[in-house]
Parts: C-alpha cells; sequence; structure tokens
C-alpha cells in the first residue's frame, strides 16, 4: 500500500502533528467501502453521540476535536481529525471506554461503519489494503500520543509554545510565514493552559523578536535560530 504523499517517515511526522495538532487524509481508501457505513451530516459545535451512535467513523468532509476528560472532569483536547481520516477506531476494537469528546469544528460529514465489521473476518481477508491503512494510521496516532506525553513533560511552558509554532513551519516546508490551523483558544487546550497564559508568552515573543503575527490567518516567524533554542530549552 502506498503512504500518504506528505509522509516520508513515521516517527518525525507523528512528532511534527504532535505538537500541531492535527491529522488529515490518513485513510483515502475508506471511501471505497462507505457503501459498508451509514452517513450522518453535523453542524459546526455538534457533539457526535459516541454511546448511541456506536462504531468506526470515517470523515470525509469537515473536521473533528478529539477531547479525553480528566478524572476532575476537565476536558484535554488532544487531537483535530480533517478529511480522509477514521477516528474511534480504538474504542470499537478494544470495547474499552475511556471519557471522551468528539465535537465538530465546523460542518461535517461522518460515515459509522458497524461496531462488528473489524471483527469480521470476511471484511478483514477481503480488504487488505483497508485493514492495512487502518493499521498504519493507528501506529501514526499512537506515536503522536506517545510523543505528546514525553513532550509535555519537558521544558516550560514558553517551550512548548515555542515547539508548537517551530513544528508548524516544518509542517509547511519550514516556511517563515504560515497560517495556522487552529484558534488560539484551541492551541492553549492542546498544549495545557490557559488563554491568558498562551497571550502572554506570544507577547513575549513579540517584544524579544522572535515572532511577529500570530493569528489563524498569518504566523510569522522573524527569528528563527532563537525560536529554535527557545524549543529545546528543557
Amino acid at each position: 500500500m502506498s503512504r500518504p504523499a506528505f509522509e516520508e517517515d513515521a516517527s518525525p511526522f507523528a512528532a511534527t502533528l504532535a505538537r500541531t495538532g492535527r491529522i488529515v487524509g490518513l485513510n483515502p481508501c475508506w471511501e471505497d467501502v462507505l457503501h459498508l457505513a451509514t452517513r450522518r451530516d453535523f453542524e459546526k459545535d455538534a457533539v457526535i453521540p459516541h454511546t448511541r451512535w456506536r462504531g468506526m467513523y470515517y470523515l470525509s468532509r469537515g473536521s473533528v476535536a478529539i477531547a479525553y476528560v480528566a478524572a476532575c472532569g476537565r476536558e484535554r483536547l488532544t487531537l483535530r481529525v480533517g478529511p480522509g481520516c477514521l477516528f474511534n477506531e480504538a474504542r470499537t476494537v478494544s470495547s474499552y471506554e475511556p471519557g471522551v469528546v468528539f465535537q465538530c469544528l465546523e460542518p461535517s460529514v461522518i460515515w459509522r461503519f458497524p461496531e462488528g465489521l473489524l471483527q469480521d473476518e470476511a471484511f478483514l481477508s477481503a480488504h487488505p489494503k483497508q485493514v492495512a491503512s487502518l493499521l498504519h494510521s493507528m501506529g501514526i496516532k499512537i506515536l503522536i500520543h506517545y510523543t505528546f506525553l514525553a513532550d509535555m513533560g519537558t521544558g516550560s511552558r514558553e517551550s512548548h509554545v515555542c515547539r508548537f509554532i517551530l513544528n508548524l513551519s516544518r509542517q509547511n516546508g519550514n516556511a517563515l510565514r504560515f497560517s495556522c490551523p487552529m484558534r488560539q483558544q484551541d492551541v492553549a487546550a492542546l498544549l495545557g493552559i490557559h488563554r491568558a497564559t498562551l497571550a502572554r508568552i506570544l507577547r513575549r515573543l513579540r517584544d524579544k523578536g522572535i515572532i511577529g503575527a500570530f493569528s489563524c490567518k498569518e504566523v510569522v516567524i522573524h527569528d528563527l535560530r532563537r525560536l529554535e533554542e527557545l524549543a529545546l530549552n528543557d
């Protein structure tokens, strides 16, 4: 099976995504078996009722935020899923029920595959391409979460923000000017900090001449070397 065009090596790819919080186009071959799934359209901000609408999902249009709920009740954003990706497959395979919220960030089209599909030997043997795609994307997600946990355990909040910006740059071909796929409040949620804390860090980085603008429309890096130094600061 051919890999996604943007992926050259799963490990650095996953490490980058761990700090940019978005995956897209990992499972396009599942479009070929959508006749086995049920389509449902969701409005922006809608929460997918996964405890009632059970099964594995495929996103063909839109964007979905995945947040896990801590014991204290606080939601922690972990990943944003873009078109061409499966999600909720781990829960479907394991039957484990963690506290999780799937929220549509924009109008989205989602297809639900039956809960028992991945235990159906006839399906598995007849669709090796889809099975390989599923295993490949699950491996990437595991690396994303492992890298994210390791990354959040080292460095200051400022270094976490710098790593996020630096990896956005790498994801955009080492560009010094690019757009951010997330709002500031979503970036703060991904990094586990308050929005006001993020705003203060961005202001310090601007005052030091390291970055310029930081918004959904445009992120500008003025001093890449200094940004890299702060990103590596333990």
